[in-house]
């Protein structure tokens, strides 16, 4: 009868063809309404999305499917203990909603499954991490490894925002942002927007897969937005916390920039990850690029009112107006870069065609060019533009559209679609392929609320964007 009651605050729909997830309580009532509801299709992403994950890791690690299940499970451990106390109960929550509405998935397979994108991040570069250090942990220096290959590369996510005088209109701020990954199996049918409303804490909106209890960041009622991005460094490990408690820490708590900036130096953190951060408020926003040892802070350029971020660290001294920490170093041997002795020596190396690691650095120009292209016109319907564009700076050419990328930075656009790979999974899944595209795209003004979201295609953008105001979501007029 509690229970019941406890599902009574919470509501699953689908509004335009998009699924929404409203929960609302203390941490383990979001989290039992979020299993109860979404039980089948919990039991989906650990039986079938898991599993592909293996085979992903397997095929990156040059490793059997027994062997990649058991380095998941150790970086699971590891992180574990990072866990803040109220995201372990929301997913203590989600393993009891999961039991009372018919399903399997263990509370176990629930924490497993939150820190997929952290491993999934890890092993995109496998040759920077050993789950077996000298300690059965990241040593703590890189650890190469004997992988005579490497499995496949991708890009994975962009983002910018513009204000004030880039902005069209007032000049509220607004935020753009394309989440990238693999369409492992069972996910694209199960991608979903989460309005959760705390508690204690900032009413909030994020885009993820049942649960998950959060993934690539969002907004919240306090005009705070964010989005996560893969910036691998060779400093990395799961003893910490990822973007998962990332997101959710952020979204309930954050209102700044700074607040965000303290949020990450007080805890530790795990794979390299840059986390785009904006105020809607103040407009103003920053790129926080992180590793397991640093954590660096891009603002924008002084006199531009505009910030864009790909997948490859900008935090080097003397580039676009910032000083600190030279994150590229960090960064170089991971993605193959041959010499990032000067910014001119670092900027050629990213635009190598046949470099299988970075992470498709041409976007980031394209941004640049977009973004100056509109600059004091950028609007919602311009922002949905360029998070669609597909045309590649480095080789003059647009991607035709339902053509994929050549190689990994080769006709790489900001509206991604990459190469299928073949994966083979445990039976029942077996063998399957997949590749990476948009998997949804965020136009968003977080002053007002104000989301246009795309979710159903994939890439994203080819279904259309679906307009939203989080306000209303929440109840709040």
């Amino acid at each position: 009868m509690i229970r019941d009651e406890i599902l009574k605050k919470a509501r699953l729909q689908e509004v335009r063809g998009v699924r929404i997830l409203r929960l609302a309580g203390d941490p383990y009532e979001m989290g039992y309404q979020h299993g109860r509801l979404l039980s089948a299709e919990i039991d989906l992403m650990v039986d079938t999305t898991l599993p592909a994950t293996a085979a992903y890791v397997a095929a990156q690690t040059g490793s059997d499917i027994g062997r990649a299940e058991e380095v998941l499970w150790t970086g699971q451990r590891l992180a574990e203990p990072f866990l803040p106390k109220g995201l372990r109960e929301e997913m203590v929550g989600i393993a009891d909603g999961v039991r009372d509405g018919g399903g399997r998935a263990t509370l176990e397979e629930i924490l497993l499954w939150n820190t997929n994108y952290d491993q999934w991040c890890i092993y995109c570069h496998p040759n920077y991490w050993n789950c077996d250090g000298p300690d059965g942990r990241e040593g703590p220096e890189p650890v190469a490894s004997k992988i005579p290959g490497r499995g496949a590369a991708g890009g994975g996510c962009s983002s910018f925002s513009a204000w004030d005088e880039a902005a069209g209109g007032d000049g509220e701020l607004i935020f753009g942002k394309n989440e990238d990954n693999f369409n492992m199996p069972g996910q694209l049918a199960n991608r979903m927007m989460v309005v959760a409303d705390p508690d204690d804490g900032f009413g909030h909106a994020f885009m993820t897969y049942p649960g998950m209890i959060g993934l690539d960041g969002g907004v919240n009622e306090a005009g705070f937005e964010m989005m996560t991005q893969l910036s691998s460094m060779q400093h990395e490990s799961m003893d910490g916390c990822g973007i998962v408690v990332f997101t959710r820490l952020l979204l309930a708590s954050a209102r700044s920039i700074e607040d965000a900036i303290d949020i990450f130096r007080e805890r530790p953190r795990c794979a390299g990850i840059a986390y785009h951060v904006a105020d809607g408020g103040a407009r103003e926003a920053a790129v926080v690029e992180t590793s397991a040892k640093r954590v660096a802070v891009r603002r924008p350029m002084e006199g531009v009112d505009a910030l864009w971020q790909t997948n490859h660290s900008n935090c080097y001294p003397g580039w676009m107006g910032y000083s600190g920490y030279n994150m590229v170093r960090d960064q170089a041997p991971v993605n193959d870069l041959l010499d990032v002795s000067t910014i001119e020596r670092w900027q050629a190396a990213l635009r190598d065609p046949y470099n299988f690691s970075v992470q498709a650095p041409s976007r980031f120009e394209r941004y640049s060019q977009l973004i100056h292209e509109h600059y004091g016109g950028i609007t919602p319907e311009v922002a949905v533009e360029i998070l669609s564009d597909r045309y590649d700076p480095y080789t003059r050419m647009t991607r035709p559209e339902g053509f994929a990328s050549w190689t990994n930075n080769i006709l790489c656009t900001i509206c991604a679609l990459y190469p299928d790979f073949a994966y083979r999974a445990r039976e029942p899944l077996g063998a399957f392929r997949a590749h990476i595209a948009n998997m949804w795209s965020l136009v968003a003004l977080p002053a007002t609320g104000d989301l246009w979201l795309a979710i159903r295609g994939f890439p994203a953008q080819d279904g259309g964007y679906e307009h939203f105001n989080l306000f209303d979501l929440l109840g709040r007029r």
